[in-house]
């Protein structure tokens, strides 16, 4: 669960947050207010994770166009996460911060860091914490009898422009960062058109999930039809009862490997796709 969002010089927004936000979260507003930029924030923590932040800036024209309008060079991009996450098996609010600047016309990572609460007083403590490519991530915050000097840190030394966490996380004994980096991994933003998922599509492809445009929708619909036909039973029922007339739909693969998705309409025999 986000509990809160901070972004300094990202884009359009030189200094701007949000904060106790609920589970269902509805933004409104008029185009060009930065609703679109909001969301883009998780994709680009995601692709600054699998790949670079070097590659996740190019992919959005450049640390410079990244930035803030009227923000100087020597500025940073500033992102701040709080979130409700289980680590060692108790529930925590985790603070992640990501600091990016640019030195000698390079992208680099100023300052990372992911905190949490030891205990319910107290300040939050580092868990991780990297400035421009070196740093430390304790090994053993699992043992929460022990005081903070005894932690055990673990100096590394990553590339500038990557992130502590893409390769920490990988490591179980980093519990902290394991659990970030799998929460990153798992986030999912979707940009659905409905132009793009309608017609025909190749049998083959992403099914497990919906696209970021919606586009796979026939193949996520037929692999929810014969591998779960419980949960697409509940989708069937739900469809029908906020679109009157519809009382059967069919993802139906044609001869020459396109799927379509049949629907049944009570009033007529032939049915219609998508």
């Amino acid at each position: 669960h986000i509990e809160s969002l901070r972004l300094k010089n990202y884009k359009s927004f030189r200094d701007a947050g949000m904060f106790e936000m609920p589970s269902l979260c509805v933004l409104v507003g008029a185009n060009g207010t930065g609703k679109t930029t909001l969301f883009g924030v998780f994709g680009f923590l995601k692709d600054c994770l699998i790949f670079n932040v070097r590659q996740a800036l190019q992919a959005r024209g450049g640390f410079r166009e990244m930035l803030s309008r009227g923000a100087a060079v020597t500025d940073e991009i500033e992102i701040e996460i709080k979130f409700r996450l289980e680590i060692a098996g108790i529930e925590r609010l985790v603070t992640y911060v990501l600091n990016i600047g640019e030195v000698k016309g390079k992208p680099v990572v100023k300052r990372e860091v992911l905190r949490y609460k030891r205990g319910r007083y107290g300040s939050p403590f580092h868990f991780l914490d990297f400035r421009s490519g070196g740093g430390y991530a304790i090994t053993n915050e699992d043992d929460f009898n022990r005081p903070d000097e005894d932690l055990e840190r673990e100096e590394q030394k990553v590339a500038p422009d990557t992130l502590a966490i893409s390769g920490l996380g990988q490591f179980e004994r980093f519990k902290a960062a394991n659990a970030f980096r799998s929460l990153i991994e798992s986030w999912h933003v979707s940009d659905f058109h409905i132009n793009q998922a309608r017609g025909s599509k190749d049998a083959v492809g992403v099914d497990d999930h919906l696209s970021i445009s919606g586009d796979n929708l026939q193949l996520v619909a037929r692999n929810i039809y014969e591998n779960h036909p419980e949960i697409f039973a509940k989708i069937l029922q739900s469809m029908k009862d906020r679109v009157p007339g519809v009382s059967d739909v069919t993802p139906q693969l044609t001869p020459d490997g396109r799927l379509l998705l049949q629907f049944k309409d009570g009033a007529f025999k032939d049915p219609f796709i998508d």
